[in-house]
């Protein structure tokens, strides 16, 4: 069992003191926090190449080759839509590839990472339906929970389509895919042997530097494209409170609060018009 330390930054100390503290004891930033796991995605290509060809059975080349990175802010559709922005997004030929890294789970989450999901779907068809049938989409989710343990496949993996009685997909257009990390983690916390996939999930759930170099070890992908990377990423001053976790459960809060306000708003016009329905066939 692997016996983990325990981070305590000081409290209400200047962002060099934080940075000196996070080196010195040899801890990073997790890279599962939104500025890090962006930032992991977009500057370690080797490690991206080969996790998105384990997942996809896409050519690893292939995505070195041909990756760019896109905007992860969609279009506002309207002046009552809520801005919509995913966690990262980069573009191959014939392809779009948005992933979401989902740090817990909770009512509304599928609904939301489905709204960004759609948003790409929708931009496309913007673009002309000529164009948009010769694209497709995936979402890789990143899951630190396992709520679809029951039907994972493959190296922990789900893939969702749209089918229909029959089992028939719908179109080939769009693609899903599931990805339970604490499977991955459970094993290297019992000290249980890793695959190549396990290890590129666990080194974006580690903090602890000394970890992350043993975990890496020998490996090129991992050590120059991640380890070094997390370790570039805390050391900068300039990054110091961008990945505040306390933030990120705000905000996750607040995300939580207004799907919820949603759903109790719908509700309430719901039963609002049966009122009505029942009321005007009583008069």
């Amino acid at each position: 069992m692997i016996k983990k330390r325990i981070k305590n930054i000081p409290k209400n100390v200047s962002n060099e003191k934080i940075r000196e503290y996070m080196i010195s004891n040899n801890f990073v930033y997790e890279a599962t926090l939104d500025g890090v796991f962006k930032a992991i995605m977009s500057g370690c290509l080797l490690y991206l190449g080969d996790i998105i060809s384990k997942l996809t059975g896409l050519d690893k080349d292939f995505i070195i080759k041909n990756f760019k990175e896109q905007n992860v802010e969609h279009k506002i559709a309207s002046a009552l839509e809520r801005k919509k922005v995913s966690d990262f997004i980069f573009k191959l030929p014939g392809l779009i590839i948005n992933l979401e890294c989902n740090r817990g789970y909770w009512d509304g989450l599928i609904e939301r990472n489905d709204a960004y999901f759609g948003k790409l779907k929708g931009e496309l068809l913007s673009k002309g339906e000529e164009y948009s049938k010769k694209i497709k989409v995936i979402q890789i989710n990143f899951d630190i929970f396992n709520n679809f343990e029951e039907c994972l496949g493959k190296e922990n993996i789900s893939k969702f389509y749209m089918k229909n009685n029959e089992n028939i997909i719908e179109t080939k257009t769009s693609e899903k895919i599931h990805i339970d990390m604490m499977k991955s983690y459970n094993k290297y916390l019992k000290g249980e042997e890793l695959t190549k996939l396990d290890k590129e999930l666990v080194i974006l759930m580690l903090e602890d530097y000394l970890e992350i170099k043993k975990l890496a070890e020998g490996d090129e992908e991992l050590m120059e494209g991640c380890a070094l990377r997390l370790y570039e990423l805390t050391d900068n001053i300039d990054n110091i409170g961008l990945y505040d976790p306390e933030k990120r459960r705000k905000e996750e809060e607040a995300l939580k609060i207004e799907y919820h306000s949603n759903i109790a708003r719908e509700q309430g016009i719901e039963q609002g018009i049966e009122q009505g329905i029942k009321t005007g066939a009583s008069n």
